[in-house]
């Protein structure tokens, strides 16, 4: 059938609810089609019985019958296609949850997924085919041997006849189905592609315009727009040849019913009420299959769909929530860690080991490509490691609930990414419950309370998409104070300062230092040498390895000597490192100026 490929569980418990209205719904069904045989009746009797008798009563009694079944008619009509639109309604809802979830999780796990947001089209494509005519017109298909066997009771001729057709018209499905598939892949493909390179232009169009990048991108759209035209006319041409030709050949068919039981009646075999009859009966029979034809396309698309969320289903598995532990307090150990960007071979870091305890800060230092921001994604969950692991007071992080680790991390990315909304909501991760004074503390604590509040609407100011309508440096603050929202006992920091004037420098600093006196532990990604005055320890990375790791202290020591190295990373004329925290910050990892071996 054309709706049931093969699927998996997740899409089998979202289609429950068309096998539970399944018998309804053919039951709905027989009743229906018995009433559309009382026109054809209607005029059989008319023509056989109220004609020749002349009686005015029996033609209205017979009118009047007719008008009630036309009623129950349409009412039933209407209820089926109501029941198939919340069978879609219910389809929708069924895998909404996944399709969020694949759309979420696929770049992070698999690599880039393919044709962008396609599958959200693809849900909406099986929607609204299990919402439109196509499920009925299949439904009402076995009825056509009803209505071939009514009319062979009228007469075998026109029974063979309206059987013949009904033999070409299926044929015509099969080749209509041979023909258009592969066709409605490659439209797929191409507009997906075309849709793709949209959604690419719209989120770049600030480079194009700089860049002068625009007649390229122009010449680029035109190819993709000639490619995905030229598949959907090949397409909607042999769709629409094939449905012409199939309403044509359905009239043909029923002009020659007509000109059949004239014959007949001529001949004597047949009475005058048969030709009507038989000519309406005959077009009821063959329209099933014509109501086929004409949502074939819809129907194959949704196959199509169907497989693609299966595989995307399959490539992505559901997420079964963990128990859930307390929130950890005491260190964070990193255990020969390799990890690399997911869907592909490259290894990014590679035999990283470290410890961290509570108050720590960690200034991660090397050359662009070492492997910095790999470490960064892979402490937070974004990626998963390779090989290795990473733990919170022992435990990994896949055994604390999405809602849990909203407490535990706060993460701010090397590219800042707001979401449009108040900057209340941002900064409240969009939490419903969010409580204010954890809004105005995460505010506080990235010193940026000043600058929200300066703002039209202050916490209320709407950020339109990709944050627009603030600056860079708006932005990561705000971002910062969105790490720092519940106090999360590790904050990763990818490169927070990039953006940053010297009064965000300052305020940094500030988040940092207070992070460490609450007992948070800090990994900053840096490549300014002044975050350094606010770490504990150093770690330098090259070719996604250690390179070196070491205390403040000895950095210090090290740079200030004669033959000290990383001369980038001395502190620059006015820097001033008296903000560095107090206290011993080598009390929680050996001294040694190298990395911590931590057995797994």
């Amino acid at each position: 059938m054309i709706l049931a490929p093969r699927l998996n569980t997740e899409l089998k418990q979202a289609l429950v609810p068309l096998r539970r209205v399944l018998l309804p719904v053919l039951a709905i069904s027989s009743v229906y089609n018995v009433l559309l045989l009382s026109g054809s009746f209607f005029m059989l009797l008319v023509y056989d019985d109220v004609l020749p008798s002349r009686s005015v009563p029996s033609l209205v009694s017979l009118l009047l019958m007719v008008a009630l079944a036309y009623a129950f008619q349409a009412l039933l009509d209407v209820v089926r296609g109501r029941v198939m639109v919340q069978v879609g309604s219910l389809f929708m809802r069924g895998i909404s949850d996944r399709v969020l979830d694949v759309l979420s999780r696929h770049e992070l796990t698999r690599g880039a997924m393919p044709n962008g947001t396609q599958i959200v089209r693809d849900a909406d494509t099986v929607r609204a085919c299990l919402s439109g005519p196509g499920p009925l017109a299949c439904v009402d298909l076995p009825w056509i041997a009803v209505y071939l066997l009514i009319l062979a009771i009228f007469h075998w001729n026109i029974g063979l006849l309206a059987l013949f057709g009904v033999a070409v018209l299926v044929t015509l499905m099969l080749v209509n189905n041979r023909m258009t598939e592969p066709l409605a892949l490659a439209t797929m493909r191409s507009g997906a592609r075309r849709v793709g390179l949209a959604e690419s232009t719209l989120r770049n169009a600030e480079t194009l315009k700089a860049l002068g990048m625009e007649s390229a991108r122009q010449s680029e759209w035109h190819s993709v727009e000639a490619e995905f035209l030229r598949a959907n006319d090949r397409f909607s041409a042999i769709s629409s040849t094939l449905s012409g030709s199939t309403k044509a050949f359905r009239m043909l068919l029923q002009s020659a019913t007509l000109a059949l039981g004239a014959f007949l009646v001529i001949d004597g075999r047949a009475t005058g009420g048969i030709i009507i009859a038989g000519s309406i009966l005959s077009a009821r029979a063959l329209a099933p299959v014509e109501q086929v034809i004409a949502n074939w396309k819809g129907m194959v698309s949704a196959r199509q769909a169907l497989d693609r969320l299966r595989n995307l289903f399959e490539a992505v598995p559901f997420r079964v929530a963990p128990m859930g532990l307390e929130g950890p307090r005491r260190d964070l150990v990193v255990q020969g860690l390799a990890a690399g960007p997911p869907g592909t071979q490259k290894v990014a870091v590679l035999d990283l080991s470290f410890r961290l305890s509570a108050g720590d800060a960690l200034a991660v230092v090397g050359r662009s490509g070492s492997g910095k921001t790999t470490l960064a994604r892979v402490l937070c969950g974004v990626w998963k490691p390779l090989r290795g692991a990473i733990r919170l007071d022992g435990a990994t992080l896949d055994q604390w609930s999405p809602d849990e680790i909203a407490r535990i991390l706060g993460y701010v990315p090397q590219s800042i990414e707001l979401f449009e909304g108040t900057i209340g909501q941002n900064i409240a991760r969009f939490q419903p419950d969010a409580d204010r004074e954890a809004i105005l503390a995460a505010a506080n604590a990235a010193d940026c309370h000043d600058l929200i509040v300066r703002l039209e609407g202050g916490y209320d100011h709407v950020i339109g998409a990709h944050g627009s309508g603030l600056s860079a440096g708006q932005q990561q603050r705000i971002a910062l104070a969105r790490a720092l929202f519940a106090d999360p006992f590790l904050l990763v920091l990818d490169e927070p300062n990039s953006n940053l004037d010297h009064d965000g420098e300052r305020a940094l600093g500030l988040a940092i230092r207070q992070a460490r006196q609450r007992g948070a532990i800090v990994v900053v990604i840096a490549h300014r040498p002044s975050v350094i005055a606010h770490a504990s320890h150093i770690m330098a990375m090259n070719n996604g390895r250690i390179e070196r790791f070491e205390t403040r202290q000895e950095f210090e020591a090290r740079i200030a000597s004669p033959a000290g190295s990383d001369s980038s990373l001395r502190s620059r004329p006015g820097e001033n490192r008296s903000e560095a925290p107090p206290g011993d910050p080598s009390k929680s990892v050996e001294s040694a100026a190298r990395p911590v071996e931590v057995s797994e």
